[in-house]
């Protein structure tokens, strides 16, 4: 909760409902370490790709290399192409950091397009964002369709 700003968290509420009704693209990878709740991943299994609306570490495991595993595992078990939202670099220097974590795993900067998030409820604002996208197995993608896809499915716009 404490990792995303409000206008990034999806309602908790949402988050159970989506779970408890075995929704037909959302899924959410828990991470265990030595037996402890390390973090999580939750994502979206589209065609042809997977999209990953959250990923955190809890604060007091950061540092130990326990995040750029879980990505690269994560990724390495997709069978197609993982695309995920990030801040922009202008909004600061956490934003640059994050971008330069996802780029050392693997991920690259999707900045032909411009991306908006859209609000998760209508209380709160659209949120320039960037799309980074690690390619598996060589695919073509179109990031304009990505972005359509994510629009219309995680957050019913379109």
């Amino acid at each position: 909760h404490e990792s995303f700003p409000e206008e990034e968290r999806r309602d908790w509420c949402d988050i159970v409902d989506m779970i408890n009704q075995n929704h037909q693209y959302y899924n959410v990878n828990v991470i265990i370490i030595d037996g402890r709740f390390a973090g999580f991943i939750s994502w979206w299994n589209f065609e042809p790709f997977r999209y990953v609306e959250h990923f955190a570490i809890k604060e007091e495991m950061r540092g130990e290399g326990i995040g750029g595993r879980s990505i690269q595992d994560f990724v390495a078990m997709c069978p197609s192409s993982v695309v995920l939202e990030v801040e922009l670099p202008s909004v600061g220097e956490m934003a640059c950091r994050r971008i330069e974590f996802y780029t050392r795993h693997g991920f690259n900067a999707m900045t032909d397009i411009e991306y908006v998030q859209p609000p998760y409820s209508p209380n709160l604002p659209e949120v320039p964002m960037m799309l980074m996208l690690a390619a598996n197995n060589n695919e073509t993608i179109g990031i304009a369709e990505i972005a359509k896809q994510i629009h219309r499915y995680v957050y019913k716009k379109g």
